[in-house]
């Protein structure tokens, strides 16, 4: 491998950043500070890599990493109230695993640290899990280790992992955090470091480091990520997605800059993975990192293993797949999707409905989920959760999802305590049946408990029996599916919905009856299981309405 000198690199960077201020100017909003920028280069070319075979050496950039150090900390604004002060306030770099994210990331938190002259510096690099947060936090001191100059400048904790610089009368920090911390709030974070944010279970510790940011001049978010599995997680909708829309030009946002390497629509439509091509093009620095040799091991286990090939395509192409096990891919589970808002319950309350309701154990989420049919043979679904209040951080661990920010949605509601309140459930069912036309709910016989007797009793409305086996819950199952690919199943992309979906295993028996396994499904598929019933007894009852006797609807008439 050649290695490149530091000054190597100032040449180019020197002429990027001539042109690209010259180009800003011409528009005429904002310019290049170019003895910062280069400066920023000529550090940056000082400090050396951390692991691997080019651990010790002076960085070697690449083109793209050059252009993001002048794009993302020397772009300025030229007029206004602004004016001096940096254009970007929040940034993407997406690119595949095994491309630098951690040497680049920790090299840019770098900068600012000892260049940035904002006074009270506070950084923090943030994960779901403090180990993955130490990553970059790791790379950042090892960085400093070989800098005796710049390690005399700072102290270094490990509980909690900070690093501390005294500035005078202040004080600039740099710490890991993790989703779990125990506190986080009162920070007032001038740049913040989401590393892999598609494994994010939930959005608080990244909304309470974004709000500490507001009495920042300059605040700054830089997300470094792969793809994920999660197409429900809030990294893939308001960062991925909305980037994506900036990069197209769809959505205007002049602080939001990208750095996006993964296939075009055309490459996903071929499913041409094992093209060396493809690879050069999503892998920034491809034959170096990662190799041809590593790239064609990982192809031919992923040959072998269609596990190895959804992980291959998401993590070494940058594609984003759902998980081996999903039932229903989650593009057709949102096809043609549109509100259920109140103008819609109105309409819905004089349409007959459906329900199934799945009682969980004492301490888990419970759903009861209505259909309502419609005209063009497809169906309206309104899902309801129920979950205990109480301990709900240790079920955010265990299920891996933001139930906090469902709840605050009111897409779950919680009840007092720690097992489940069935007079709650109870109470609120009844609301439900008094409001819409609810014509018969199902239920699992073998999970029947007296919140069904008490609706029996009550005569709420009539409640059935719904066996679990292939005979009942093969049609219904099979449905569903029919139904997603038609665009004729308008869940109005209820978020918790799509994630019991998106955690359904199907089991199968000789004679291709299916059927949702909850004892292999990786997560709560209660909503699916509920869905899957209510639609059964609708299939049933729609089946068994009697054909229309014309003549009792006209009368006889003579000849």
């Amino acid at each position: 491998m050649k290695i490149n000198p530091p000054n190597h690199y100032w040449e180019f960077a020197r002429q990027y950043i001539i042109n690209q201020d010259k180009e800003l100017r011409q528009i005429g909003k904002y310019y290049i500070d170019k003895d910062y920028a280069m400066k920023l280069i000529k550090f940056g070319s000082m400090i050396k890599h951390t692991s691997g075979e080019l651990a010790g050496v002076n960085f070697q950039f690449m083109d793209f990493q050059i252009k993001a150090i002048v794009d993302i900390l020397a772009t300025k604004h030229l007029i206004g109230k602004f004016q001096g002060l940096r254009r970007y306030q929040r940034v993407l770099i997406y690119t595949p695993k095994k491309s630098g994210k951690t040497e680049f990331g920790s090299l840019l938190n770098l900068l600012i640290f000892f260049m940035d002259k904002e006074k009270s510096k506070e950084i923090y690099s943030i994960a779901s899990e403090i180990e993955q947060a130490k990553i970059l936090h790791k790379a950042f001191i090892t960085m400093l280790k070989q800098e005796p100059d710049l390690l005399e400048c700072v102290h270094i904790t490990k509980q909690p992992p900070k690093v501390i610089k005294e500035d005078g009368a202040f004080t600039d920090e740099y710490e890991a955090l993790s989703s779990t911390a125990d506190s986080k709030d009162g920070k007032r974070p001038s740049t913040v470091f989401i590393d892999e944010g598609h494994s994010l279970v939930s959005k608080n510790l990244y909304q309470i480091m974004v709000d500490g940011m507001s009495g920042r001049r300059e605040p700054l978010e830089i997300h470094m990520s792969t793809a994920g599995y999660n197409m429900q997680n809030f990294f893939f909708r308001d960062v991925y997605t909305y980037a994506k829309k900036v990069r197209d030009g769809i959505i205007e946002d002049d602080t939001f800059y990208q750095i996006m390497f993964e296939p075009t629509e055309e490459d996903i439509k071929k499913d041409d993975w094992k093209n060396p091509e493809l690879w050069r093009r999503v892998n920034p620095n491809m034959g170096v990192s990662p190799t041809y040799s590593y790239m064609e091991g990982k192809v031919a286990q992923a040959e072998q293993s269609e596990q190895t090939l959804i992980a291959f395509k998401t993590k070494n192409l940058n594609w984003w797949c759902d998980k081996i096990t999903t039932w229903i891919n989650s593009n057709i589970w949102n096809n043609n999707q549109s509100k259920i808002g109140f103008n819609k319950l109105k309409i819905l309350k004089n349409r007959k409905c459906y329900g199934g309701l799945d009682l969980s154990s004492c301490i888990d989420l419970t759903a009861l989920v209505l259909i309502f049919d419609d005209e063009n043979g497809g169906f309206d679904v309104i899902p309801y959760f129920w979950i205990p209040k109480d301990n709900m951080i240790e079920r955010v661990k265990r299920d891996k999802v933001p139930y906090f920010d469902w709840v605050k949605k009111g897409l779950i509601r919680t009840t007092d305590g720690n097992v489940v309140d069935y007079d709650f459930i109870e109470s609120h069912i009844k609301r439900i049946c008094s409001f819409f036309n609810v014509k018969t709910i199902a239920y699992d016989r073998w999970n029947s408990s007296d919140l069904i007797r008490r609706l029996t009793e009550d005569e709420v409305t009539e409640m059935i029996q719904f066996g679990q086996g292939f005979s009942s819950m093969s049609a219904p199952t099979k449905q569903i599916e029919v139904l997603a690919l038609q665009g004729k199943l308008n869940h109005a992309n209820n978020e918790v919905l799509a994630w019991n979906v998106s955690n359904v295993a199907i089991k199968k028996d000789a004679s291709d009856n299916i059927k949702i396994d909850k004892s292999i499904s990786a997560e709560r598929v209660d909503g699916a299981v509920s869905l899957a019933m209510a639609l059964g007894i609708a299939i049933k009852d729609i089946e068994e309405k009697p054909e229309e006797n014309v003549y009792e609807k006209r009368g006889m008439r003579i000849l």
